[in-house]
């Protein structure tokens, strides 16, 4: 990059105000989102290697309460988040849960400026074998909530604990996260906001099978970064996480190390 074209953009990307003063605004963005699961475990000697991958297509649209222009940090902002497609598929020897099932799923609710969400609901039914209250939950939680005197260098922890049982397993999972405004960027040729979240968790389920029951303990590391545009509109993010598991069955014991990557970008 030539030294006349470096400084352009210096110049172009500026200093943003406090992110107090910024919020999620009125808008209504695509987003393409894709995940890789990569997995490998051990066994008797042999090595298995395989991954999960998983597309979706999501729109969100986001409207301020009686048409108002300026918000503030205690306004309420109405949003709908639609699956408009999503496609799994896998070099595992595993069944797959059908989320196409979940295709058209809609989560309305209502949320603060700063991304805190305040209730949601959707009329999609836990059936089909695919946990639906879970994928309901993540999309009507799809933006990283700040808080309100959040500016560049502040630090926050959020600490979430889910008990899942369904059919025939368990999952308990503790995840503490710690969030920081690294200071602002260029991102898609947009002025914006650089949020890092860092994640630690740990894990335990069990698994009922015919005469017997498999059970799991794991603990693992995420790092992500995300991107907030001035304007108050989440233009994506790339993050990675990695879990140390050990699963039992029958007296055998495996060690399975799952690795995950993610993006979230604008569809244009």
């Amino acid at each position: 990059m030539n030294a006349l074209r470096y400084f352009a953009l210096l110049l172009a990307a500026g200093t943003l105000p406090a992110l107090g003063q910024i919020h999620y605004a009125p808008t209504t963005q695509h987003y393409r989102l894709h995940s890789t699961v990569r997995r490998i475990t051990e066994q008797n000697g042999e090595k298995s290697d395989g991954t999960i991958t998983n597309d979706q297509v999501v729109t969100m649209a986001i409207q301020a309460s009686h048409g108002k222009s300026a918000l503030t940090d205690k306004d309420t902002l109405h949003f709908a988040v639609s699956l408009d497609s999503t496609n799994m598929s896998s070099t595992l020897a595993v069944q797959l849960p059908d989320v196409s099932v979940m295709q058209g799923t809609t989560v309305t609710g209502d949320m603060r400026p700063t991304g805190e969400v305040l209730n949601f609901r959707s009329d999609t039914k836990a059936t089909d074998g695919v946990d639906r209250e879970s994928i309901v939950a993540s999309m009507a939680h799809f933006l990283v909530p700040l808080p309100a005197s959040a500016t560049n260098g502040t630090n926050w922890t959020d600490t979430a604990s889910t008990n899942v049982s369904k059919d025939s397993y368990s999952i308990q999972t503790t995840t503490i996260t710690t969030s920081s405004v690294v200071g602002d960027t260029t991102y898609g040729g947009q002025k914006a906001w650089r949020v890092r979240r860092q994640s630690v968790f740990k894990m335990t389920g069990t698994q009922k099978q015919t005469n017997q029951v498999v059970s799991s303990v794991g603990d693992g590391t995420g790092d992500g970064m995300y991107y907030i545009s001035s304007h108050g509109v989440y233009l994506g993010s790339t993050a990675s996480q990695k879990m140390n598991m050990t699963v039992k069955s029958a007296g055998t014991v495996i060690p399975v190390v799952q690795t995950v990557t993610s993006t979230v970008e604008i569809a244009h």
